[in-house]
């Protein structure tokens, strides 16, 4: 499936992607959401009434604990005061501002990486990754750990609950970290589908905000999604790509049940899958 995307007027604050291949699942993804979530998620009438599916957006409430917060919100500090230490105004795609990111290849298992999908395709057994090996003792001591971060291991842990929602034949990019400030915005956009594959969602740490999902073509069909710490979102199936997605300091957009849901600064911890190669994953040993 090929889906023409074209830049908007420079008045307009939804910004499309170029041409891209839309990837499509064997199947639809079908996450279950617990009960809790219900209160999370708003619905407008005119999704409701066409049709669509309320499990193409998943939220899980305090899918982490306190204790996880923490670590998770310590380590990506790390990771940005060593890979992204300054915040950007802009972004070369016109979608963000204000904004630090970067990739943590170290958080991504062999197993789940396309490395994995690789070597299995060849028929090979995936060898264990060394960052799998128990935490460290309370002595400090590395248990065998010799390459990886202090912390690296137990984040893997939390991390592969994230994973393992998901069947385990598909490949995953590296864990992403976004860092909003509060002064931040994510405008309206559908992500580039040459970047990545069907799914995308993410942890929330610090601070709460309010994303909003619209149809492309039809912006009374959206969906309000409150993103609070330790939850876990993921937008899949007709939500990825024929829905724009954005983050607003507009107040009127940040009401929820009544309240102005404050601006804060919030880190997005963000999984995406990978796209299968037409020719199958063999293709990319060659």
């Amino acid at each position: 499936l090929r889906r023409l995307f074209s830049e908007s007027d420079s008045g307009s604050r939804l910004v499309k992607p170029i041409t891209g291949d839309i990837p499509q699942p064997n199947e639809p993804i079908k996450l279950v959401a617990p009960s809790t979530a219900a209160s999370y998620i708003r619905y407008s009438a005119g999704y409701l009434e066409q049709g669509y599916d309320k499990s193409d957006i998943f939220v899980h409430p305090d899918f982490i604990n306190d204790e996880e917060h923490a670590l998770l919100a310590k380590c990506c500090e790390r990771k940005l005061k060593r890979l992204a230490s300054t915040y950007e105004m802009g972004h070369f795609d016109k979608r963000i501002h204000n904004y630090r990111e970067c990739s943590v290849s170290a958080w991504l298992p062999q197993k789940r990486a396309v490395a994995g999908r690789v070597v299995e395709a060849m028929g090979r057994a995936v060898d264990p990754d060394p960052i799998d090996l128990p935490d460290r003792a309370a002595n400090g001591k590395s248990g065998g750990w010799t390459t990886v971060g202090k912390y690296d291991g137990q984040v893997r842990h939390i991390l592969d609950r994230v994973w393992e929602l998901f069947p385990s034949s598909f490949a995953w990019l590296p864990p992403h970290i976004l860092d909003l400030h509060e002064n931040g915005e994510i405008l309206p956009h559908v992500d580039n589908p040459d970047y990545s594959g069907f799914m995308v969602g993410g942890l929330s740490l610090l601070g709460s905000a309010v994303s909003t999902f619209r149809h492309v073509d039809d912006p009374s069909v959206s969906v309000d999604v409150l993103l609070a710490p330790k939850s876990l979102y993921f937008m899949t199936n007709r939500i990825r790509y024929q829905f724009t997605h954005e983050i607003t300091v507009d107040p009127e957009q940040r009401q929820w049940q009544g309240k102005v849901v404050p601006r804060a600064r919030r880190i997005s911890l963000m999984f995406r899958d990978a796209k299968v190669p037409e020719s199958g994953w063999k293709s990319l040993a060659n």
